[in-house]
């Protein structure tokens, strides 16, 4: 869960799209938009919501949190059962309900990592963006984004975005094995007051520590 939680979350939070040529003109420019909103943002925080759907099974879970970023690398995210923070060099993941913290470097966790800008600039490398006027809505506008080879396990991405602010409001991700993740944001902030010592996790003295570092 926590891998599509972060996958979910370059997308949605730090949609700093790196140079890339788009066949709609269209698309390109709402895209081009984003990014440069995104690449202003210094610090910022906003509750999330996670839809998990199985197609096998025909189940569903559903996960609320909140998320905080400062800068292009500190990230705080939370939920009832799990907190995983970083200050860009270390990374913390605490589970809750065990009082277990695994501690390791944020590079050797790049794949995970929402806030590494090498794994967003390769991730939208290997998609290709269509405007989908069908799934947008008057204040919503709708971009899909398709893998360019079958080696994905994320096979396709649904991106709706704020027409006015041209913030990333929600994005649901489809893979391999037809299952559906669904993220939506609210109530954002920002210009929230943040500084560096709130991405430093101090574990408690009793919790039991895991350093792969």
């Amino acid at each position: 869960m926590i891998r599509k939680l972060n996958a979910a979350v370059i997308a949605l939070l730090l949609m700093a799209l790196a140079g890339n040529s788009f066949a709609d003109a269209k698309t390109d420019k709402l895209l081009d938009d984003v990014q440069k909103v995104y690449e202003e943002l210094q610090n910022v925080c906003a509750d999330f919501t996670q839809t998990f759907y199985w197609k096998l099974t025909e189940e569903t879970q559903k996960v609320e949190g909140r998320i905080c970023a400062k800068g292009g690398d500190k990230f705080k995210i939370e939920t009832d059962e799990q907190l995983i923070v970083t200050d860009g060099k270390t990374l913390w993941t605490f589970n809750k309900a065990n009082n277990q913290v695994i501690i390791d470097y944020a590079e050797n966790s790049a794949s995970d990592n929402p806030f590494i800008k090498d794994f967003f600039t390769k991730y939208l490398t290997d998609y290709t963006p269509f405007p989908d006027d069908e799934n947008a809505t008057k204040d919503l506008a709708c971009v899909l984004l398709k893998a360019k080879t079958d080696d994905q396990f994320v096979r396709q991405l649904r991106l709706w975005i704020d027409k006015k602010s041209k913030m990333i409001l929600k994005i649901q991700q489809v893979d391999l094995n037809e299952n559906t993740t669904t993220f939506e944001l609210s109530n954002i902030d920002v210009n929230a007051p943040l500084v560096s010592k709130n991405f430093i996790f101090k574990p408690a003295a009793d919790a039991e520590i895991i350093d792969m570092r």
